[in-house]
């Protein structure tokens, strides 16, 4: 899988969203991504070779992205008051667990 394949499958999934629409939010989770993996290392602005079943992740999050926009991934509702809750203000919690950062001792 690659960024091309990622992108095209989420064309499919959601063909409301124009390229440019999908080219920002594979951007956010791809930052999204590298900041959760890399936080300290800000020279890495792509998945590293090797790493392919990360686009995975990435593709989850690009559609955790959209379903949050339109709301389709809330975890509670309600009816008058309009109260809409999401499991974590940002990112799923279950989608965060998944990833493991990559420190190194300062030298």
């Amino acid at each position: 899988m690659d960024e091309t394949t990622i992108k095209n499958r989420i064309a499919a999934k959601f063909p409301h969203l124009s390229m440019d629409d999908i080219t920002d939010i594979y951007e956010m989770a791809l930052n999204d991504y590298l900041r959760i993996v890399y936080p300290y290392d800000k020279s890495i602005v792509a998945i590293p070779v090797g790493h392919e079943r990360d686009y995975s992740w990435v593709k989850a999050r690009m559609i955790d992205i959209v379903e949050r926009s339109g709301c389709s991934s809330a975890k509670a509702y309600s009816e008058n008051g309009l109260s809409i809750s999401f499991s974590s203000a940002y990112i799923t919690d279950e989608l965060r667990k998944q990833l493991v950062g990559k420190v190194s001792v300062p030298q």
